[in-house]
This record gives C-alpha cells, structure tokens and sequence, in this order.
C-alpha cells in the first residue's frame, strides 16, 4: 500500500510539471510584451495581441531555432525559449488568446 501511495504521488507531480500552463509561462514573456501582450516592445517590436496566433506560433519556433533575429532580438528570444517544448508554445498562444477576450 505504501508503494502504491508513493508512486501514485511521483505520478502526479510528473504530470503536473509536464502540464504547459500558459500563464505561468507567459510571465516570463510579461516582463517585456506586458501583462496582456500590449505592449510595443523598445517601441518597434509590435505587440503580441497584435499578431495572429499562427504568426506567434511561428515566430516562437523560429527565435527557438535561432533563425529569427526580428529587431535584433533573436539572441534573447532564443535564450528565453530555451527548454519550452511544443506544448508549451501551444499552452502560451492559448492564453494570449484568451487575453482578448
């Protein structure tokens, strides 16, 4: 019984550290795109809730790859999405979709 409440609970944390929540992650974006993905960034970078979710999406993929350097920002982005999976590039474009609401 006691093994099965162990691994049970290791289950669970697995899990949960596997789940993309986007809002956690996107406050990490916040401290630069603002709280609700509003803000023009160094006044060039043009605001998240700006673009589509399919362009976001892609420009995440491309600065995570290093072959986007827009407004010469492309050495920050890729050390910002360092270690962020699919899913949780997903679970990010959800919740800045969600801000328009």
């Amino acid at each position: 019984m006691k093994k099965l409440i162990i691994l049970s609970a290791l289950a669970c944390i697995g899990v949960s550290t596997f789940a993309a929540d986007g809002a956690t992650l996107y406050k990490k974006c916040a401290v630069c795109h603002g709280a609700k993905a509003d803000k023009v960034y160094l006044n060039k970078v043009p605001a998240l809730n700006s673009l589509t979710k399919a362009e976001r999406l892609q420009f995440m993929k491309e600065y995570a790859a290093g072959t986007r350097n827009a407004y010469g920002q492309g050495a920050i982005m890729k050390i910002n999405l360092k270690g962020l999976t699919e899913a949780d590039f997903q679970a990010i474009e959800n919740y800045i979709e969600s801000l328009k609401k």
